[in-house]
């Protein structure tokens, strides 16, 4: 998904942009966000690092970058954590290469392994909290049919997807309220 606006004005106009596209996952509701961010100052794109880096919670991977563009996995590492460490999803990756002992920073190695090659792992909706019904479904490996679109694709019983995808909205609109009212964006972590 694309910051639309991108990084082209300023610091400030660029940070509001990128933590209002991430605030689900700075809030650790939704564990990951994959980000393509456009930037015509790179000291812009450093210091918007430098600000969400400064919440100690919130990780990121910069990965495919192109001229003014990068490609930026963010995941806040508490939630994901707790996301990949539940057995079905456990053993769904594993049977797909990753690792046979979980560790976090080996599973996201993986990941960006495949990210970087010319294959997409469409398993990443995992990493982003999608239900594992929906990520199976997406990647044919389910006979449920597609019922609903949002975020996602979502396959067979609807309801516990729409849940998911209501506790990532609600996050998110949680979090731009209140870096609509920030004074000081650089102390993120005290509007989290």
């Amino acid at each position: 998904m694309r910051l639309n606006k991108g990084c082209k004005v300023d610091f400030r106009d660029c940070i509001r942009c990128i933590l209002k596209n991430i605030g689900a996952t700075i809030m650790g509701v939704k564990p990951a966000e994959l980000r393509n961010i456009r930037f015509n100052n790179s000291k812009i794109w450093d210091r918007c690092k430098s600000t969400i880096l400064a919440y100690d919670q919130i990780k990121m991977i910069e990965l495919n970058e192109k001229v003014n563009r990068k490609q930026v996995l963010f995941y806040h590492e508490a939630a994901l954590d707790q996301q990949l460490r539940k057995a079905e999803v456990l053993e769904f990756l594993k049977k797909h290469g990753y690792p046979q002992k979980y560790n976090l920073k080996s599973y996201l190695d993986f990941l960006v392994k495949r990210l970087r090659s010319n294959e997409f792992p469409h398993e990443i909706g995992i990493f982003f909290g999608y239900p594992l019904k929906d990520v199976l479904g997406f990647m044919g490996y389910s006979d449920l049919k597609v019922t609903h679109s949002k975020e996602w694709k979502i396959y067979g019983d609807k309801s516990i997807s729409l849940l998911q995808q209501k506790r990532f909205e609600m996050a998110r609109d949680y979090f731009n309220k209140r870096i609509d009212r920030a004074e000081e964006i650089e102390q993120l972590y005290n509007v989290v």
